[in-house]
Protein backbone atom coordinates (compact mmCIF):
# COMPACT_ATOMS: atom_id res chain seq x y z
CA UNK A 1 0.00 0.00 0.00
CA UNK A 2 1.23 3.49 -0.79
CA UNK A 3 2.55 5.46 2.15
CA UNK A 4 4.35 8.67 3.08
CA UNK A 5 8.01 8.55 2.06
CA UNK A 6 9.98 11.48 3.47
CA UNK A 7 10.90 9.77 6.76
CA UNK A 8 12.90 7.17 4.82
CA UNK A 9 15.47 9.76 3.78
CA UNK A 10 15.56 12.25 6.64
CA UNK A 11 13.74 13.93 9.50
CA UNK A 12 12.36 16.81 7.45
CA UNK A 13 11.47 17.85 3.92
CA UNK A 14 10.75 21.11 2.10
CA UNK A 15 7.06 22.02 2.11
CA UNK A 16 4.69 24.75 0.95
CA UNK A 17 1.49 25.76 2.74
CA UNK A 18 -1.40 26.60 0.42
CA UNK A 19 -5.14 25.96 -0.04
CA UNK A 20 -7.10 23.48 -2.12
CA UNK A 21 -10.13 24.33 -4.27
CA UNK A 22 -12.48 24.19 -1.27
CA UNK A 23 -10.37 26.65 0.75
CA UNK A 24 -8.93 24.00 3.06
CA UNK A 25 -5.37 24.63 4.21
CA UNK A 26 -3.00 21.94 2.90
CA UNK A 27 0.73 21.36 2.86
CA UNK A 28 2.52 20.31 -0.32
CA UNK A 29 5.53 18.24 0.72
CA UNK A 30 8.42 17.69 -1.65
CA UNK A 31 8.44 14.17 -3.09
CA UNK A 32 5.05 13.14 -1.69
CA UNK A 33 2.20 11.94 -3.89
CA UNK A 34 -0.55 13.73 -1.96
CA UNK A 35 -0.76 17.03 -0.08
CA UNK A 36 -0.88 16.76 3.69
CA UNK A 37 -4.29 17.80 5.10
CA UNK A 38 -3.84 21.07 7.03
CA UNK A 39 -0.62 22.51 8.44
CA UNK A 40 0.74 21.28 11.80
CA UNK A 41 1.28 24.34 13.99
CA UNK A 42 4.24 23.56 16.19
CA UNK A 43 3.58 26.09 18.93
CA UNK A 44 0.26 24.37 19.67
CA UNK A 45 1.62 20.83 19.63
CA UNK A 46 5.14 21.32 20.99
CA UNK A 47 5.24 24.79 22.56
CA UNK A 48 7.51 27.81 22.05
CA UNK A 49 10.73 28.61 23.92
CA UNK A 50 10.18 25.97 26.56
CA UNK A 51 6.52 26.89 27.14
CA UNK A 52 4.03 24.08 27.76
CA UNK A 53 2.11 23.37 24.53
CA UNK A 54 -1.35 24.94 24.75
CA UNK A 55 -3.18 22.14 22.93
CA UNK A 56 -1.34 19.44 24.87
CA UNK A 57 -2.57 20.90 28.15
CA UNK A 58 -6.18 20.74 26.98
CA UNK A 59 -5.81 17.15 25.75
CA UNK A 60 -4.02 16.18 28.97
CA UNK A 61 -6.79 17.56 31.17
CA UNK A 62 -9.51 15.88 29.10
CA UNK A 63 -7.69 12.57 29.37
CA UNK A 64 -7.17 12.85 33.12
CA UNK A 65 -10.28 14.63 34.41
CA UNK A 66 -12.80 12.90 32.16
CA UNK A 67 -11.46 9.54 31.08
CA UNK A 68 -8.99 8.49 33.79
CA UNK A 69 -11.06 9.84 36.68
CA UNK A 70 -14.24 8.28 35.32
CA UNK A 71 -12.50 4.93 34.88
CA UNK A 72 -11.35 4.88 38.50
CA UNK A 73 -14.77 5.99 39.70
CA UNK A 74 -16.26 3.00 37.91
CA UNK A 75 -13.63 0.72 39.43
CA UNK A 76 -14.56 2.01 42.88
CA UNK A 77 -18.20 1.20 42.18
CA UNK A 78 -19.44 4.79 42.37
CA UNK A 79 -22.93 5.70 41.16
CA UNK A 80 -23.04 5.84 37.36
CA UNK A 81 -25.42 8.78 37.25
CA UNK A 82 -23.04 10.81 39.41
CA UNK A 83 -20.09 9.88 37.20
CA UNK A 84 -22.01 10.95 34.08
CA UNK A 85 -23.05 14.21 35.76
CA UNK A 86 -19.39 14.90 36.51
CA UNK A 87 -18.44 14.16 32.89
CA UNK A 88 -21.04 16.69 31.70
CA UNK A 89 -19.72 19.34 34.09
CA UNK A 90 -16.13 18.76 33.06
CA UNK A 91 -16.91 18.84 29.33
CA UNK A 92 -19.32 21.76 29.25
CA UNK A 93 -17.85 23.98 31.97
CA UNK A 94 -14.33 23.12 33.14
CA UNK A 95 -12.79 22.12 29.78
CA UNK A 96 -14.65 24.91 27.99
CA UNK A 97 -13.10 27.39 30.44
CA UNK A 98 -9.65 25.92 29.86
CA UNK A 99 -10.14 26.13 26.08
CA UNK A 100 -10.93 29.87 26.22
CA UNK A 101 -7.25 30.65 25.96
CA UNK A 102 -7.18 28.86 22.62
CA UNK A 103 -10.16 30.49 20.93
CA UNK A 104 -8.00 32.80 18.80
CA UNK A 105 -5.95 29.84 17.58
CA UNK A 106 -8.98 28.01 16.18
CA UNK A 107 -9.30 28.02 12.42
CA UNK A 108 -12.65 29.10 10.94
CA UNK A 109 -14.68 26.09 9.73
CA UNK A 110 -14.15 26.86 6.03
CA UNK A 111 -10.37 26.46 6.52
CA UNK A 112 -10.64 23.14 8.39
CA UNK A 113 -10.00 19.74 6.87
CA UNK A 114 -13.15 18.26 5.22
CA UNK A 115 -13.66 15.79 8.08
CA UNK A 116 -13.46 18.38 10.89
CA UNK A 117 -15.54 20.84 8.86
CA UNK A 118 -18.33 18.31 8.35
CA UNK A 119 -18.47 17.40 12.04
CA UNK A 120 -18.54 21.11 12.89
CA UNK A 121 -21.40 21.71 10.43
CA UNK A 122 -23.50 18.81 11.70
CA UNK A 123 -22.88 19.66 15.36
CA UNK A 124 -23.92 23.28 14.77
CA UNK A 125 -27.22 22.12 13.29
CA UNK A 126 -28.01 19.48 15.91
CA UNK A 127 -26.73 21.03 19.14
CA UNK A 128 -25.80 24.72 18.86
CA UNK A 129 -26.22 25.13 22.61
CA UNK A 130 -23.07 23.01 23.14
CA UNK A 131 -21.01 25.17 20.80
CA UNK A 132 -18.06 25.47 23.19
CA UNK A 133 -17.71 21.67 23.32
CA UNK A 134 -17.98 21.54 19.52
CA UNK A 135 -15.33 24.21 19.15
CA UNK A 136 -12.59 22.67 21.23
CA UNK A 137 -13.21 19.08 20.09
CA UNK A 138 -13.10 20.12 16.43
CA UNK A 139 -10.02 22.18 17.26
CA UNK A 140 -8.28 19.05 18.57
CA UNK A 141 -9.32 17.05 15.49
CA UNK A 142 -8.09 19.82 13.20
CA UNK A 143 -4.70 20.27 14.82
CA UNK A 144 -3.79 16.72 15.86
CA UNK A 145 -3.77 14.31 12.93
CA UNK A 146 -3.29 11.32 15.24
CA UNK A 147 -6.72 11.95 16.76
CA UNK A 148 -8.31 13.01 13.46
CA UNK A 149 -7.11 10.00 11.47
CA UNK A 150 -8.41 7.62 14.13
CA UNK A 151 -11.85 9.22 14.14
CA UNK A 152 -11.91 9.02 10.34
CA UNK A 153 -10.78 5.39 10.47
CA UNK A 154 -13.80 4.47 12.62
CA UNK A 155 -16.12 5.14 9.68
CA UNK A 156 -15.12 2.01 7.79
CA UNK A 157 -16.50 -0.16 10.62
CA UNK A 158 -19.96 1.41 10.90
CA UNK A 159 -21.51 -0.69 8.12
CA UNK A 160 -25.22 -1.45 7.82
CA UNK A 161 -25.68 -1.35 11.59
CA UNK A 162 -25.23 2.42 11.55
CA UNK A 163 -28.70 2.92 10.05
CA UNK A 164 -30.43 0.71 12.61
CA UNK A 165 -28.49 1.47 15.78
CA UNK A 166 -25.83 4.21 15.69
CA UNK A 167 -24.78 3.53 19.29
CA UNK A 168 -24.05 -0.15 18.62
CA UNK A 169 -22.27 0.74 15.40
CA UNK A 170 -20.12 3.24 17.28
CA UNK A 171 -19.38 0.72 20.02
CA UNK A 172 -18.26 -1.87 17.45
CA UNK A 173 -16.02 0.65 15.70
CA UNK A 174 -14.41 1.59 19.04
CA UNK A 175 -13.75 -2.09 19.69
CA UNK A 176 -12.01 -2.34 16.31
CA UNK A 177 -10.01 0.78 17.15
CA UNK A 178 -8.31 -1.16 19.93
CA UNK A 179 -7.39 -3.89 17.43
CA UNK A 180 -6.05 -1.25 15.07
CA UNK A 181 -3.49 -0.06 17.59
CA UNK A 182 -0.02 -1.60 17.53
CA UNK A 183 1.43 -0.27 20.79
CA UNK A 184 0.05 -1.96 23.92
CA UNK A 185 -0.28 1.35 25.79
CA UNK A 186 -2.50 2.69 23.00
CA UNK A 187 -4.65 -0.44 23.14
CA UNK A 188 -5.25 0.23 26.84
CA UNK A 189 -6.14 3.86 26.07
CA UNK A 190 -8.74 2.77 23.53
CA UNK A 191 -10.30 0.33 25.99
CA UNK A 192 -10.56 3.17 28.50
CA UNK A 193 -11.98 5.50 25.85
CA UNK A 194 -14.61 2.98 24.82
CA UNK A 195 -15.70 2.21 28.38
CA UNK A 196 -16.18 5.85 29.34
CA UNK A 197 -17.85 6.91 26.08
CA UNK A 198 -20.32 4.04 26.26
CA UNK A 199 -21.03 4.93 29.90
CA UNK A 200 -21.84 8.50 28.86
CA UNK A 201 -24.19 7.18 26.17
CA UNK A 202 -26.29 5.50 28.86
CA UNK A 203 -27.57 9.01 29.67
CA UNK A 204 -30.83 9.53 27.75
CA UNK A 205 -30.14 13.12 26.72
CA UNK A 206 -26.57 12.43 25.60
CA UNK A 207 -27.76 9.37 23.71
CA UNK A 208 -30.45 11.33 21.84
CA UNK A 209 -27.99 14.09 20.92
CA UNK A 210 -25.41 11.55 19.79
CA UNK A 211 -27.88 9.70 17.57
CA UNK A 212 -29.07 12.96 16.02
CA UNK A 213 -25.47 14.03 15.36
CA UNK A 214 -24.49 10.62 14.00
CA UNK A 215 -27.37 10.70 11.51
CA UNK A 216 -26.76 14.31 10.49
CA UNK A 217 -23.07 13.80 9.69
CA UNK A 218 -22.28 12.88 6.10
CA UNK A 219 -19.76 10.18 6.90
CA UNK A 220 -18.52 10.05 3.31
CA UNK A 221 -16.98 13.46 3.99
CA UNK A 222 -15.39 12.25 7.22
CA UNK A 223 -13.88 8.88 6.24
CA UNK A 224 -10.21 8.58 5.36
CA UNK A 225 -9.39 9.89 1.90
CA UNK A 226 -6.54 8.38 -0.13
CA UNK A 227 -4.31 11.23 1.07
CA UNK A 228 -5.33 10.71 4.71
CA UNK A 229 -4.60 6.97 4.55
CA UNK A 230 -1.31 7.70 2.76
CA UNK A 231 -0.04 9.76 5.70
CA UNK A 232 -1.75 7.65 8.37
CA UNK A 233 0.23 4.59 7.22
CA UNK A 234 3.37 6.38 8.42
CA UNK A 235 2.16 6.06 12.02
CA UNK A 236 2.06 3.09 14.39
CA UNK A 237 -1.40 1.90 13.41
CA UNK A 238 -3.00 -0.91 11.38
CA UNK A 239 -4.64 1.40 8.85
CA UNK A 240 -5.62 -1.43 6.49
CA UNK A 241 -6.87 -3.87 9.11
CA UNK A 242 -10.04 -4.44 7.08
CA UNK A 243 -7.94 -5.67 4.14
CA UNK A 244 -4.94 -7.44 5.64
CA UNK A 245 -3.92 -9.49 8.65
CA UNK A 246 -1.13 -7.87 10.64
Amino acid sequence: METVRYWRHGESVAAKVTKDKSGTIIMQMEGEKYPFPTFPRGHLLMGNNGEYPLLSKLKHEIKNQIFNDSWWALERGENKEEIIANIKKKLLIDMAELAKGLEYEMLPPDKMTPSAREIYRAWTKVSPETGSLRDYLCFILQEDDGYRFRVQWLVKWFGWLAKLNPVKAFDYALKMLEHGEIVSDMKERQRLLRRVLMLALEDENIRKKFIALFREINWRKVKLSKADAYFFRGKWFKVDLDKFEY
